[in-house]
């Protein structure tokens, strides 16, 4: 058997137990509704060594990037097979060869990663959740953080982060990485509307990035489209 019907044999009873799970990918499972943040399940098959990895991934979808793809994740955590759900005896790998495995891995993924997925319903929450996160790798980066800011309609503190960086980020600048040129152009967009307060402009910025980044993409199909806080409270 190949690893994604494999995987998709071992998932399974999640999807009958779980209506909120789907396959996106041979080796992913994506958490819905996805709107403007993905949470997923990444199952890393290592067939040759006999066992596979688990890791969750949280990540916000409305930053610009390269190109279009799929942001499924950057922050993220390891599921390791815990003493709680195997035998005496087993060890902490996902092993294929071992009976009782598929049980646990259910069992483990159930109660470790659903309720975190569950607890990050609303943009604000993912967004509290990821910013103190230790595996946050963009969590001090001024861009990502001066966006999270004007997602929730914190302009006053957007502008307090951009402020100091916005001189970096000039429209016609040439960029000698022609492969960063085009996300760096759409950062570029970002100091006027903000600037200007205009919640209206910076609501339309990060509509058109999220889509860019799912459109033509495998979450596409369950993605939803809908108003950030920016919008409401405005």
């Amino acid at each position: 058997m190949s690893s994604a019907p494999q995987i998709k044999r071992l998932a399974g009873p999640l999807f009958a137990r779980h209506n909120n799970l789907v396959m996106v990918a041979g080796n992913i499972v994506c958490f819905c509704p996805v709107t403007h943040c993905t949470r997923y399940i990444y199952i890393n098959n290592r067939p040759k060594r006999g066992y596979f990895t688990v890791e969750w991934h949280v990540d916000t979808l409305f930053e610009p990037s390269d190109s279009a793809y799929i942001a499924l994740g950057r922050t993220f955590g390891l599921l390791g097979r815990s003493l709680r759900y195997r035998p005496k005896g087993q060890t902490g790998l996902f092993e294929w060869d071992d009976p009782t495995m598929p049980g646990d891995f259910v069992d483990q993924v159930e109660a470790e990663i659903i309720p975190l997925f569950d607890s990050l319903d609303t943009l604000e929450k993912t967004i509290a959740f990821l910013r103190p996160h230790p595996q946050n790798p963009f969590a001090d980066y001024p861009p990502w953080k001066t966006l999270r800011h004007v997602a929730l309609g914190e302009i006053s503190a957007a502008q307090v982060t951009w402020r100091p960086v916005m001189h970096q980020y000039v429209t016609g600048t040439v960029l000698q990485d022609a492969r960063s040129q085009r996300q760096y152009d759409q950062w570029c967009l970002l100091t006027e509307p903000l600037m200007a307060d205009d919640r209206a402009a910076l609501a339309r910025l990060l509509h058109g990035w999220e889509a860019s980044n799912v459109i033509g993409t495998k979450l596409e199909s369950y993605w939803l489209s809908t108003p950030f806080p920016l919008e409401l409270g405005a």
